[in-house]
């Protein structure tokens, strides 16, 4: 039974942990993640971070959600966000969940055999 976007940001913001996605109407727990991968995202972070002009732009990893077209939200294993972006989010609601909606310069989803057909199979494509 799918869900509405409403009831998925409720779930997301009552269990955090859960890292909740909404894909095609159905709740998605974004799995864990190997040793691995997350040293690979810590890499990628730490170097985006000191790259880029931290006035222009703000780096996520496995936060904020991305809306598409169809309504799904993905969780990216890493995202750059225009500080302008992020600085309308907070004038319009901090209680609420992180959703963006815009097109973002960079998203990052690294391939893991674990998480490897999914992501390329259904997020990549999108």
């Amino acid at each position: 039974m799918p869900v509405s976007e409403a009831t998925y940001e409720r779930v997301a913001l009552e269990d955090p942990e859960g890292q909740w996605e909404l894909v095609c109407g159905h709740l998605r727990s974004k799995p864990g993640m190997t040793t691995a991968h997350n040293a690979i995202i810590d890499a990628l972070h730490y170097e985006l971070h000191r790259q880029l002009d931290r006035n222009g732009y703000v780096v996520r990893a496995d936060a904020g959600r991305l809306r598409i077209s169809t309504g799904t939200h993905y969780i990216p294993d890493l995202c750059v966000i225009p500080r302008a972006v992020e600085d309308r989010k907070l004038q319009e609601a901090s209680a609420r969940l992180e959703i963006f909606d815009e097109p973002m310069p960079l998203v990052v989803e690294v391939w893991l055999p674990s998480t490897g057909d999914y992501d390329v199979e259904t997020k990549l494509q999108e």
